[in-house]
């Protein structure tokens, strides 16, 4: 399978990146959407399955201070981010030309000097993170991680991961 073919399979052509930054309309309010630290939106109780809807929302997520925001050119909506507003969903490409990642949000982006991979706690795992669109952080859902230890040189205590000139070493003795 070639880029194009999972770019395809993963929407990624569909990745809409929308001017955040310019958009500042006065709090609505809170909406009863909460996005899990397993990837999983959630809406009045119920997780919201479509994609399309899932990819739409993480890319209209803002932060604020501690808090985030669904943002729109009219509306600002609080929602419940239980970890991480951003996740890595699935890596292509190799080490030799860059590793690329598809994030929640519909977006790919490359693993370089710029994204900040390192590993950080989540319920006493150490778990990669990176710096992703609007500057969010985007935690790698299990099938990604496992995609990156593939991708990687293994020794008892660390993980080497070489994207094109970047080279990143996670110390899992912390």
């Amino acid at each position: 399978m070639n880029i194009e073919e999972i770019a395809e399979q993963l929407n990624l052509g569909e990745g809409q990146v929308y001017p955040l930054e310019k958009w500042n309309p006065p709090f609505s309010g809170d909406i009863d959407i909460v996005v899990t630290k397993e990837g999983r939106w959630i809406h009045e109780g119920g997780e919201i399955r479509r994609k399309s809807l899932v990819r739409l929302f993480a890319s209209l997520i803002k932060q604020e201070g501690m808090g985030y925001y669904l943002v729109t050119p009219v509306e600002k909506w609080r929602i419940r981010v239980e970890d991480m507003p951003l996740h890595v969903i699935s890596l292509f490409g190799d080490s030799d030309t860059g590793i690329r990642m598809a994030l929640s949000n519909g977006q790919s982006q490359l693993v370089d000097e710029h994204c900040g991979l390192k590993l950080s706690d989540l319920d006493g795992v150490l778990v990669p993170t990176v710096v992703a669109a609007q500057g969010l952080e985007a935690r790698f859902l299990r099938s990604a991680y496992y995609e990156l230890v593939d991708l990687s040189e293994m020794t008892d205590t660390q993980c080497v991961v070489r994207s094109g000139n970047a080279k990143f070493v996670l110390d899992f003795s912390l």
